[in-house]
């Protein structure tokens, strides 16, 4: 059927719920953002810098490597990205040069903070993190595919769903880190990638695919199971990867945009460093027991760097905050704070509805 699109709205944020035929609700998303999705192309600080590597030929040929194998390996995602440029009106090389900026190496700037806990409760806390010109533009999506398992994301317009917080309709949570390259992998695009993790039917399933699957650049997933309360993390860059499962008996741990068990782990950037102290500072406060779903809440999304990981927007920062998230896995219920705002809450089965009230 032709995909049918309503807005809504969580806490203050914008919130579309889309459903379809699959190709059909990419071209809403494109025609629903079109006005975002330009503005974003044409303020994304990299894209000027993207757009004259590419114009070279050494640049050209590395973009045009990492696209067909995009296009080779993740071809449901690949369409999808096809279909939301037509929906959007815009290049469809536009949005792949924007989707691939991580993927050739230095075009993406460190960003996003995770942490996660598994006792008798388990949380998994992130803070996305995205340039200036995204603040008040991420946009909050349900997508609900015909035939796909369903997907509620943290979407920046113009980009394949993927590269910021997402839940799935069968009950995995991921929140990811970008991960920088030494240089491009053999894989597709890490945005491709991500997409079809959110197709893995189980945790395993999610395992199995990011031991398996290369990508050009890099991220850190941080997955929680919904129904079990496991919590694992999954470095991934290039050809290479990492799993780490966190246990009762060493229950919290964080990422931000170095490697942590990659060998050799990547030294990261002072920035990214400074924030993964904060989080190993915080994991010893709460200790075994963890901390309450609204601390962790406030940690991430009111204290300021260095003394916490929120993001304000700042002269002396590239990127900013754009939303924090806690999603209580044990108590099904995911909770969003916008920058300045107040948290709102739902349960995670709502996510997938819809008739969906606004919250």
């Amino acid at each position: 059927m032709a995909a049918t699109l309503t807005e809504r709205a969580f806490g203050p944020m914008r919130w579309l719920v889309v459903e379809g035929a699959r190709d059909d609700c990419f071209r809403a998303l494109g025609r629903a953002a079109r006005a975002e999705v330009h503005a974003v192309l044409a303020e994304l600080p990299e894209v000027v810098k993207l757009q004259e590597y590419s114009a070279t030929a050494g640049g050209r040929g590395a973009f045009e490597r990492v696209v067909a194998a995009s296009e080779a390996n993740h071809p449901e995602a690949f369409r999808e990205l096809t279909c939301l440029a037509e929906g959007a009106e815009s290049g469809a090389d536009d949005l792949l040069l924007a989707n691939l900026r991580g993927d050739l190496a230095g075009f993406d700037g460190t960003g996003c903070s995770d942490v996660a806990h598994r006792g008798h409760r388990s949380l998994l806390g992130h803070n996305e993190d995205g340039a200036p010109v995204l603040a008040g533009r991420l946009i909050l999506v349900t997508l609900l595919a015909d035939g796909e398992i369903p997907v509620f994301f943290q979407w920046y317009p113009g980009f394949l769903p993927g590269n910021a917080h997402t839940v799935t309709g069968n009950g995995l949570v991921v929140g990811v880190d970008h991960l920088p390259p030494e240089r491009p992998g053999p894989g597709g695009g890490r945005h491709f990638v991500a997409r079809d993790l959110q197709r893995q039917p189980d945790l395993e399933s999610a395992i199995r695919y990011l031991a398996t699957t290369p990508s050009a650049g890099g991220f850190a997933y941080t997955i929680g199971d919904v129904e079990t309360g496991r919590i694992v993390v999954v470095e991934t860059v290039a050809d290479g990867h990492v799993l780490h499962e966190v246990l009762p008996r060493e229950p919290m741990t964080w990422h931000t945009n170095h490697a942590r068990y990659l060998e050799p782990a990547a030294s990261g950037s002072a920035e990214s460093r400074v924030r993964g102290d904060v989080l190993a500072a915080l994991a010893q406060e709460y200790g075994i027991d963890g901390p309450s779903p609204e601390r962790l809440l406030a940690a991430l999304g009111r204290t300021p760097v260095p003394s916490g990981v929120f993001r304000p927007v700042s002269a002396e920062d590239p990127l900013t905050t754009l939303c924090t998230t806690v999603v209580d896995l044990t108590g099904r219920t995911i909770t969003l704070l916008p920058p300045g705002g107040e948290p709102a809450t739902v349960d995670i089965d709502q996510l997938f509805s819809s008739a969906a009230a606004r919250i």
